[in-house]
């Protein structure tokens, strides 16, 4: 083998684990199953279920996130799991709880580099990739909504 080769082999195979750790999600939804019904006579979406699973057991790191959560930021496990399920592959949809004032979440994510789109009424990662932040309404925060593409 040359050295050629070897270097080409060893950029496939890191550029294959950084696709595979990147997204750990594109595969617990592909084989999270198809929805069954319960005695009950209700719908349970299995992708659902096994992302939320997931997320229970592992949440979103800054790193999948892009950025550092303000202090008091909650993950909201079930509707995350049914955004990530709903929206696959395009989006992951991370959903949060939080009380702080407009102004001060605003700030906390403009120190990381993101910009604040007045027009479209939401902060804009500064990497071009299209991701952003969503849910802002009245003076208060109380939600917000986390939008970054699968890598």
């Amino acid at each position: 083998m040359t050295a050629a080769t070897r270097t080409l082999l060893a950029i496939g195979l890191l550029l294959a684990a950084t696709c595979a750790t990147a997204d750990r999600f594109a595969r617990i939804v592909e084989e999270g199953g198809e929805p069954t019904v319960t005695a009950g006579g209700y719908l349970v979406n299995q992708k659902r279920v096994a992302v939320q699973k997931e997320l229970t057991q592992r949440p979103p790191t800054p790193g999948e996130l892009g950025l550092t959560l303000p202090p008091g930021a909650k993950l909201q496990i079930e509707g995350t799991a049914r955004q990530i399920a709903q929206y696959h592959p395009a989006w992951r949809v991370y959903e949060y709880r939080i009380e702080m004032s407009r102004a001060a979440f605003v700030e906390h994510f403009q120190k990381q580099g993101m910009s604040f789109d007045r027009s479209a009424n939401n902060l804009k990662f500064g990497n071009g990739s299209g991701d952003f932040i969503d849910g802002f309404s009245g003076e208060t925060m109380k939600s917000f909504r986390i939008w970054r593409k699968p890598q």
